[in-house]
């Protein structure tokens, strides 16, 4: 029998934390380092060839041997080095044309620029007496065979790529993209493109959901709906876990007699972290942890969904994938438009608008109705994190999340300028 005692609240923070110390990266895969762009390294990579692999010429000009240049007598040209043509030998007394890249002839050790060279009317060539290996390209200059290309956690960017790719790291151990699936409870839902009948609502979570999964960077979610049922909630979950390493529900998550979510996840055995944070908006989520499987129970008013998304889902997606540290991101600081209050005695996540007025940024309260507020929810740019009982001035320092910007990228270094005062840190 379901009981109708209501779990206490978990502060915010001990909530994030909680999240913190039980979430870990998803077994790594071999993947090519094209495949891995994004990803997260959970092994070194390594070079199998030196790069250069030879020694090559830095410039179009000449190759020839430092003590021909040093009485600057006019030099024959033996032969034409090109890129991608095998190296040759040079003796003394000649010198070779070269071209970027080309292979600098066994016996050369100078490469002088065209633009420093006389060529003749006989063909021979006048080259200034540069010091022995300049413009030269050596041998595993950039790494040598075996160096470390990229320590565990480096994540795969473009550049890191053309790396292993000149370094001959054909494969790389990364940690995968967590999978995302949506169960959207409650029988009052009809599509969003349909009309709804009296005791019905159009489903915008949904929407919503798919837009901030695939906006931050991962595969569409799969999504499913389930009526106000515990059996057909149990089905829905079952197979949304066949496919998804995070599940996020939306409704059914309070303490209500249709608030089927909890119960269903104990039926699962799943371990709760925690259920009902003190937070506004989002009090009610849950998070649960299902075998290697991950729940997270959104309430159904959309602005709770962007809060657990924002405070929960995503820094969870970012530890999945092997980002270290999202759970320690410093919320960015700026300066109240207006004032804000909190008489509540839970956390505020405000939503506001941001503008920059120099440079100073500038977060201002919007006047919301509740955590239903559509209208507000879709001019928000930031959540202002108030804490209980707070009443801030105009002007004030205050701490925010950013909401318009929400990709993995979000847990990297902080902007230059809002890592936030000591003072305001002790506070958060």
């Amino acid at each position: 029998m379901e009981t109708s005692e209501q779990p206490a609240l978990v502060p915010l923070a001990e909530a994030r934390h909680r999240l913190a110390e039980a979430a870990r990266p998803l077994p790594p895969v071999e993947l090519s380092p094209a495949e891995s762009s994004g990803l997260v390294l959970a092994a070194e990579a390594r070079a199998t060839l030196n790069l250069p692999h030879e020694d090559v010429s830095a410039m179009d000009g000449y190759a020839a041997q430092r003590d021909d240049l040093a009485n600057g007598r006019p030099l024959p040209v033996a032969f034409e080095a090109a890129a991608g043509t095998p190296e040759r030998e040079l003796g003394p007394g000649v010198a070779a044309r070269i071209f970027t890249g080309a292979p600098v002839p066994r016996g050369a050790d100078t490469v002088v620029p065209q633009e420093q060279a006389e060529r003749l009317a006989d063909g021979s060539v006048r080259l200034e007496a540069l010091a022995a290996g300049s413009h030269i390209r050596r041998k595993g200059e950039v790494c040598a065979r075996g160096d470390r290309l990229a320590a565990v956690s480096t994540q795969v960017s473009p550049w890191l790529i053309a790396l292993l790719a000149g370094a001959g790291a054909d494969t790389v151990q990364v940690h995968p993209l967590p999978r995302f699936a949506v169960v959207l409870t409650g029988s009052e839902l009809v599509d969003s493109g349909s009309e709804p009948a009296s005791g019905q609502i159009r489903d915008s979570n949904g929407p919503m959901l798919d837009a901030l999964i695939t906006g931050a960077g991962f595969v569409a979610p799969s999504i499913r709906r389930a009526p106000d049922d515990p059996h057909e909630l149990k089905r829905a979950l079952v197979d949304a876990f066949g496919g998804a390493e995070i599940v996020l529900t939306s409704g059914g998550v309070s303490v209500g007699d249709y608030d089927y979510v909890p119960r269903v996840v104990r039926e699962l055995d799943g371990e709760i972290l925690f259920h009902r944070v003190a937070v506004k908006p989002g009090k009610p989520v849950l998070a649960a942890r299902v075998g290697r499987k991950w729940i997270l129970g959104l309430p159904g008013n959309p602005l709770s969904v962007l809060s657990g998304w924002r405070m929960f889902a995503l820094p969870l997606a970012s530890v999945l994938m092997g980002r270290e540290g999202a759970f320690d991101e410093r919320p960015r600081r700026g300066v109240l438009g207006e004032p804000a209050i909190n008489k509540a005695g839970r956390e505020l996540l405000m939503p506001c608008v941001r503008h920059w007025d120099g440079d100073r940024t500038v977060i201002s309260p919007l006047p919301w109705k509740g955590s239903h507020d559509l209208y507000i929810g879709a001019q928000a740019h930031v959540f202002a994190r108030i804490e209980p009982g707070r009443e801030l001035p105009a002007g004030g320092e205050v701490a925010y999340y950013e909401l318009d910007r929400l990709h993995v990228e979000t847990f990297r270094a902080p902007h230059r300028g809002d890592e936030g005062s000591d003072e305001l840190a002790a506070m958060l």
